[in-house]
């Protein structure tokens, strides 16, 4: 892209350096070419109007945590602002440093670049200079990351968001709001393996489980909306819970089938396209499996003990990114009902057994769409799970399955 039709700010900075990424040196897939740029700037010197287009949430500095950070930026007696607080951190398209004068750089971005992490402190400083009540000694931490892929945004986005949408989780468990999660899982045997607040162990946490909730609201998410959230933020879901738990509580008794699902059709979209296609090789799939060279994935609502009797391997070194996943088991909540007088809701089809065996029978064509979808954007999983139409595609698959079996149970007329 000419550099004309990006937007530019010029950073003053008093110390800078930058570095090469470890991922540049990949032998596998395509190379890459992303740089780290770190500047230490005054913070009276940070421009306005900088892009925030990858940040996930909208910036509110009246919460507590936020007055802190105020606070210690205001303070001219401490002047330690940029050892407390972890900075900004950007994704832009190239940074080009003055050929004259060190200090002065310029920052290009495209149409997706901007701040990814550290909204709050940007919206802080910048609150600051309009009120005349920023320090001239206090200064900030930029990092500033270029030629990162699109695909690989949202998961950097989402890795660097994490600490407030944690303490948020940890504050809801400590009100007790997810005592009834708690309550229906204790005798499963991964409970233990799931947390609920921040610091404490766990393979999954409750951001996760309230995310595959997430795809089965049919309140929250009737056609033709689909829960693309629950892949792309989870920070949203735990804000959709917040605002509406009453919907997610009306999943209550079909909480331990959706984990369970979660882990079958990891499983099972595998096996069952390999039945069903002649030769085919579909953990090979770039784009919609991980595979991995050693050791087994990981599969803890099913056991590994079971995944592996159903896949019929002895190995479960393959499983489905988020992206192809989430999708897949979105469209599932077609078989999601509230019967008339029900408060709570069930499965459209007579019993779990029932809907497992009907994603072993749609399999196939979930994976060969997804699989198609990927091949459009180069073989890569973040995109699918964006993509609305590919959303769309999969839950009509779903739809128009289910009503030919109805129409098929229906006694012939007479």
């Amino acid at each position: 892209m000419a550099k004309s039709k990006l937007n530019k700010f010029i950073l003053k900075s008093d110390y800078s350096r930058r570095y090469p990424d470890p991922l540049n040196k990949t032998e596998e897939g395509d190379p890459y070419n992303i740089e780290h740029h770190i500047f230490v700037i005054r913070a009276i010197d940070v421009p306005s109007g900088m892009p925030m287009t990858p940040n996930p949430r909208e910036q509110r500095i009246d919460k507590g945590i936020y007055k802190e950070v105020t606070e210690s930026l205001k303070s001219t007696d401490d002047l330690s602002f940029h050892l407390k607080n972890k900075g900004i951190t950007i994704l832009a398209h190239q940074v080009e440093y003055s050929s004259t004068d060190r200090k002065i750089s310029t920052v290009f971005f495209g149409e997706n670049d901007g701040i990814a992490d550290g909204g709050h402190t940007y919206k802080i400083i910048l609150a600051a200079q309009e009120e005349g009540t920023c320090p001239e000694d206090q200064y900030v931490k930029f990092e500033i990351i270029t030629g990162v892929p699109q695909e690989m945004a949202v998961d950097i986005t989402g890795g660097l968001n994490t600490a407030v949408q944690v303490d948020d989780a940890s504050l809801m468990n400590l009100e007790g709001r997810f005592d009834w999660v708690k309550e229906t899982l204790k005798k499963e045997p991964y409970a233990e393996q799931i947390s609920y607040k921040q610091n404490e162990e766990g393979k999954f946490d409750i951001r996760e489980i309230l995310g595959l909730m997430t795809l089965f609201n049919v309140k929250k998410f009737p056609y033709p909306q689909h829960p693309k959230d629950a892949y792309v933020s989870k920070a949203k879901c735990l804000d959709l819970y917040g605002a509406d738990p009453d919907s997610f509580k009306m999943l209550n008794p079909l909480l331990k089938d959706i984990l369970y699902l979660h882990d079958y059709v990891h499983i099972m979209s595998r096996k069952r396209r390999n039945e069903k296609v002649e030769d085919a090789k579909t953990a090979g799939m770039k784009g919609v499996y991980a595979t991995r060279k050693r050791g087994d994935y990981e599969f803890i609502f099913m056991g590994n003990e079971e995944a592996k009797q159903l896949a019929g391997e002895k190995q479960l070194d393959a499983k489905l990114y988020d992206g192809a996943l989430y999708p897949m088991l979105g469209a599932m909540r077609c078989l999601v009902e509230q019967k008339p007088g029900a408060k709570v809701y069930s499965w459209r089809l007579k019993s779990f057994d029932e809907v497992k065996s009907f994603f072993d029978e749609i399999a196939p064509e979930l994976v060969n769409s997804t699989y198609k979808t990927s091949l459009i954007y180069g073989r890569k999983p973040n995109p699918i799970g964006k993509d609305e139409n590919h959303w769309d595609n999969l839950y009509k698959t779903v739809e128009n399955v289910f009503l030919r079996r109805l129409l098929e149970e229906r006694e012939p007329l007479r």
